[in-house]
């Protein structure tokens, strides 16, 4: 462990610190004596919080550990039966344990008492500096009751201080009048919590702002957005910023692509169609509805109808419904007679029309 790692000092608390040697002369054995990281009845849990190598700032790793029994009845009074409270941590194949703090037990309640209260948590902290090493470390509590010391550990890992690997965007991206086209994001980057980017026209003008979302890869990071025929052509950059524990990475240039105008031509759509029930009393309501598409995107606003159709007849028109801004349209009636039902949205001068798929309604 380098030299550089510093105690957090507990004040108000009570806290108390011990050295190595110390934990080596309380535990059984010494610290370069391998031993099994795990609890004990004394320490029943051991819970630590985010651990990471930081950027800069050193990093303020709590943990809180549950002493079971601290308190053991004398008459009606309680007294303590935990007498002290230590840690210590070290990174896993390393010989030195390092000093943490810890606070002690607090003094029993006053007043009469028939039972003793099961367990009792106390908190601890200990701190990473960026020279660390990432990777498996350990936390020990140290328990002296009775003037014997017993020893309960926790394995942690500890993520590697945030880097930037790669970034990649749609290269090019055609914008084009029939609709607006995807832009996909993705990213590699080791350690973060979160990765912001930007995008933006290197020679000014358009920019827009995307929060990348975690991929399943270990490292993926990844965003989709979309460009329309607005927005400026020729060079753009992507810029990152990558963050954890409030503290952040910004790469200037992650990517750079182009954007270029394409070839005008129509966007497909599509429209998806469903009833609350196929079967249904006479004088009772169903609910059709579905969404509609303008390429892969919601059709916000579009105007929908409802056609009709029973058995041996035509296709009738029957409503109009306009779909709400994420392309979903619904509509609430009551059937009079067994018919089919299907929803269509009309073609303009920059999108196809289409026909849903039907289904039939069995009024009884």
């Amino acid at each position: 462990m380098k030299k550089g790692m510093r105690l957090l000092l507990a004040a108000a608390t009570g806290a108390a610190v011990f050295t190595s040697s110390t934990a080596t002369a309380l535990a059984a054995g010494s610290a370069t004596t391998a031993v099994a990281c795990e609890l004990s009845a004394d320490v029943t849990a051991l819970t630590v919080s985010d651990a990471f190598v930081p950027l800069k700032d050193d990093a303020t790793v709590t943990f809180e550990a549950t002493i079971k029994s601290p308190y053991k009845l004398n008459g009606k009074a309680l007294e303590k039966d935990v007498t002290s409270v230590k840690a210590d941590f070290q990174r896993v194949g390393e010989t030195a344990w390092n000093d943490a703090t810890i606070e002690q037990v607090p003094a029993p309640p006053t007043g009469d008492h028939t039972t003793a209260p099961a367990d009792v948590k106390v908190k601890g902290s200990f701190k990473i500096t960026k020279d660390n090493k990432d990777g498996k470390w350990s936390v020990r509590v140290l328990v002296t009751r009775d003037g014997a010391a017993k020893e309960a550990c926790k394995e942690v890992t500890v993520d590697p201080q945030v880097k930037f690997v790669s970034a990649a965007v749609t290269d090019p991206v055609v914008i084009s009048t029939s609709g607006d086209t995807e832009v996909q994001v993705r990213a590699s980057v080791i350690g973060a919590s979160s990765v912001k980017g930007k995008l933006y026209a290197t020679d000014g003008g358009d920019s827009i702002d995307v929060t990348l979302e975690k991929g399943n890869g270990a490292n993926a990071w990844y965003a989709d957005t979309y460009f329309d025929y607005s927005f400026t052509t020729g060079s753009w950059t992507l810029e990152l910023e990558a963050s954890r524990g409030g503290q952040s990475l910004e790469v200037k240039t992650a990517d750079t692509f182009t954007v270029r105008k394409g070839s005008s031509k129509k966007a497909s759509s599509k429209i998806s169609f469903d009833v609350t029930a196929n079967k249904v009393k006479k004088g009772k309501a169903i609910r059709l509805y579905g969404k509609v598409y303008r390429g892969s995107r919601a059709y916000s606003g579009k105007m929908v109808a409802l056609y009709y159709k029973k058995k041996g007849g035509s296709w009738k028109f029957a409503h109009y419904v306009k779909a709400n801004s994420t392309g979903k349209y619904s509509k609430t009636l009551k059937p009079k007679f067994d018919a089919y039902w299907r929803a269509t949205v009309s073609g303009t001068s920059k999108t196809y029309g289409s026909k849903s798929g039907y289904e039939y309604v069995d009024v009884r």
